[in-house]
């Protein structure tokens, strides 16, 4: 037999079964079977083969096979220096092993936490610093996809990449003109950016935004995708201090951002009301320049349409601008955002984030002053915080918020008959407290209220509550108690004559009994909504 038809036929053999590999790891139902059959350690040899297609079709199939499935991306993760050899060899390959090499990386950090192992342990910088700089643009593009999913992972990862002076080429990519570059460029961007203050100001201290803003424009209009990671990038870089938000607000972000609040697409609503949320919460200057711009109908729009996306972002920035001054929280009570978020509360819609959320900003709605108090007992808001607040689990945010929420608010109330509406059986003791406090704040100062509150049954009422001697209710109940005459304190239970009733007129409450601020241990502080 001749000894080269032998060499032939393994070499032609190897490549069959290579390229076999390749096809059946595309199909998610050969998986399974692949990997019981220890294709990865099989294929592993082929890596290194002398020929060059066997080794594109063999980092072809791993690229597959780790994209379909978790498990075999790990079984490539452990495989015996697999992607130190493979990313090592890069420079010397063609632009599809290249683009199969990159492929492979970013269906692994698709999957598992790598990023370290595979930048540090097997010189994965040096295989991207290679990619980018290849001649052909596909190759770029899915080098930019697997840095994004690198970069995503982990600050320490994100910084090494930084370090190896990418980025800059990297912003570059923001004028390419296809479409998908600038997207993989934007997406990168934005996963580097999340992670801290440092990160995000090296984005910025490339010229980032003056090269991402114009993608906001109505040229783009059509490209949901490139236009939702511009605005998930900008705020990323937003997101963590005053200064970074101002910078953002500073590249004439405004008004396109609230303009695309109307935008057709909910993605790029829900984008643009999370760029808003994250650069009002830390100026009042951004606040007011946001409500003088339509900023408040714009964010009511998004909650309005909001279906697939969460609404949370503009229910959030509507509370941070409602808590900068009494005019602002009176623009957004004047836009009827008090009744749309108390419709949404009343739906008993289980996001129990969203309800938190909402609790919140009724909260910084309502603590000014008497007036915006008013706004919210007027729409109802207070029973339906008591009503959420009954349902809630305890150690979930919406409870404690709807709590807080609801003794902000009567804290500055001077309605004393929508306070006393609120006395009902199923009021629990702890709101019950918040409600009767309020009540022996109110009575001393007025004759009338205390005539209502014996009218309505509800002195009676209090009498017959069942509480500790040393409970913070006890102490309440008794500092109402002191707001009227003993003797009808011991006639409550039956009729009380007309006579004795106008007494109540010229009755001094004994002051030594009644309940100071210091006497009850309760908060009252401005709360953040997480």
């Amino acid at each position: 037999m001749n000894i080269e038809h032998v060499f032939d036929t393994y070499a032609k053999s190897q490549l069959a079964f290579v390229q076999s590999f390749a096809a059946q790891a595309a199909k998610p139902t050969y998986v399974e079977c692949l990997s019981k059959s220890n294709a990865v350690e099989i294929v592993q040899p082929l890596l290194v083969n002398i020929d060059p297609v066997v080794r594109m079709n063999a980092v072809l199939g791993l690229a597959r096979l780790a994209g379909n499935s978790k498990k075999c991306a790990k079984q490539i993760m452990c495989a015996d220096s697999l992607l130190k050899e493979l990313l090592g060899q890069i420079s010397k390959e063609n632009k599809f092993y290249k683009k199969s090499c990159m492929n492979l990386i970013r269906n692994l950090s698709k999957h598992l936490s790598c990023s370290k192992m595979i930048i540090s342990d097997c010189d994965g910088i040096h295989a991207i610093l290679t990619c980018m700089k290849d001649l052909d643009v596909t190759v770029r593009e899915v080098t930019l996809q697997a840095i994004s999913y690198i970069a995503g992972q982990d600050p320490s990862t994100a910084q090494l990449i930084i370090k190896s002076g990418i980025l800059p080429q990297i912003v570059q990519s923001l004028k390419e003109e296809r479409l998908n570059f600038k997207f993989y460029a934007l997406s990168t961007l934005s996963e580097i950016a999340k992670h801290n203050i440092r990160l995000a100001k090296k984005i910025v201290e490339v010229q980032t935004l003056p090269n991402v803003i114009c993608f906001l424009s109505t040229d783009y209009i059509t490209d949901v995708k490139l236009q939702a990671t511009t605005l998930a990038l900008i705020k990323n870089i937003a997101k963590h201090t005053v200064s970074l938000a101002e910078i953002v607000v500073e590249t004439k972000l405004f008004p396109e951002v609230l303009l695309l609040m109307a935008h057709p697409d909910e993605s790029i609503r829900y984008n643009s009301a999370e760029v808003v949320h994250e650069v009002v919460k830390y100026s009042t200057q951004i606040s007011k320049m946001i409500v003088t711009t339509g900023g408040i109908v714009s964010l009511l729009n998004v909650i309005l349409k909001s279906k697939e996306y969460p609404p949370t972002p503009a229910i959030l920035a509507l509370g941070y601008i409602s808590s900068v001054s009494p005019l602002l929280a009176t623009a957004v009570i004047k836009s009827k955002v008090l009744k749309h978020l108390t419709a949404i509360l009343k739906s008993g819609a289980d996001d129990d984030f969203q309800k938190a959320c909402i609790a919140w900003t009724i909260e910084m709605i309502g603590r000014h002053s008497s007036k915006h108090s008013k706004s919210v007992f007027n729409c109802n808001a207070v029973n339906i915080l008591i009503d959420v607040y009954i349902d809630s689990n305890p150690k979930h945010e919406a409870y404690h918020n709807c709590k807080t929420a609801i003794q902000t608010v009567l804290n500055k109330s001077e309605d004393f008959s929508a306070i006393e509406k609120l006395l009902t059986p199923s009021v629990p003791d702890q709101i019950l407290q918040y409600i009767l406090l309020r009540i022996s704040k109110m009575l001393p100062k007025s004759f009338k209220a205390r005539r209502i509150f014996i009218n309505n049954g509800h002195l009676k009422m209090i009498q017959t509550l069942t509480t500790d001697i040393n409970s913070q209710l006890y102490q309440i109940i008794r500092a109402v108690n002191c707001c009227f005459p003993e003797n009808i304190l011991q006639m409550v239970a039956g009729e009380i004559p007309e006579s004795v009733l106008k007494k109540l007129d010229k009755f001094v409450p004994k002051t030594q009994c009644l309940l100071n601020e210091h006497d009850i241990q309760m908060s009252n502080s401005f709360t953040n909504p997480i």
